[in-house]
């Protein structure tokens, strides 16, 4: 399950690279609607599955792992090129992008990997809204971070090829998680949990739906609130 989901986070981030390079990319309208959607399940995730599963195994190690993820991504997206600029949300360049920038999107990418596999640590309806999460936001990473590359002067090669190599994090970050998450000790994987959900409600709340406000949608309040369903839903149904 942990490969197949990063597999789709892959294909998930191509299709949004693809998309910009075949199409010239989508209105701000769609795909505020698709992150409001998606900032939807990322929230729920986070508050009906990811952190409760650890605050039962240790609350003060769930709290401290929120606290790293959300310090940690603070951190990397002082250096990331789209967390100052996201193209499909507003009007902006950037001239040049740094190996700082690729780095810190190469990071975030392995974080997505990390949070697939430890989201399924509590069990498989946990793991299956947790990696809804990471998929549908990696759609939106591939449309900013083609549009980002091309308006810095990337052919557009280049820009699909540097897109393939930050999607190939997802999986990798994946790969490296899955076997530390099995057999450790409570504290240990309580703190995991906690680094995944506080990486959601950074994403959600931090990266995504403070964009979504500067645009007005009508649509926007009543999609965002699809995404909690969807997760209560997939709850219901998983039990």
């Amino acid at each position: 399950m942990i490969i197949l989901f990063s597999i789709l986070a892959v294909i998930f981030t191509l299709a949004g690279s693809g998309a910009v390079l075949k199409f010239g990319g989508f209105s701000r309208t769609f795909l505020g609607r698709a992150l409001a959607y998606a900032a939807g399940v990322l929230v729920s995730a986070a508050l009906l599955d990811i952190l409760p599963a650890g605050a039962g195994l240790n609350p003060s190690a769930v709290a401290y792992g929120a606290l790293a993820a959300l310090l940690a991504l603070f951190t990397l997206e002082t250096f990331a090129a789209h967390s100052a600029c996201n193209e499909f949300m507003e009007d902006c360049h950037v001239h040049h992008m740094g190996a700082a920038a690729f780095a810190a999107m190469g990071l975030h990418s392995l974080l997505d990997g990390f949070n697939i596999a430890v989201g399924f640590a509590p069990g498989a309806v946990a793991g299956v809204n947790v990696a809804l999460g990471v998929i549908l936001h990696k759609f939106a990473d591939g449309v900013t971070l083609v549009s980002l590359l091309l308006h810095a002067g990337k052919t557009r090669s280049q820009a699909f090829k540097f897109s393939l190599a930050l999607a190939a994090a997802t999986p990798i970050g994946a790969f490296i998680a899955a076997p530390l998450i099995q057999n450790i000790p409570p504290g240990a994987e309580a703190f995991l949990l906690g680094l995944s959900g506080g990486s959601f409600l950074y994403i959600a709340m931090a990266d995504i739906l403070p964009r979504l406000h500067k645009t007005y949608d009508r649509l926007t309040p009543a999609i965002f609130p699809l995404g909690f369903a969807t997760v209560m839903l997939i709850r219901h149904f998983g039990d």
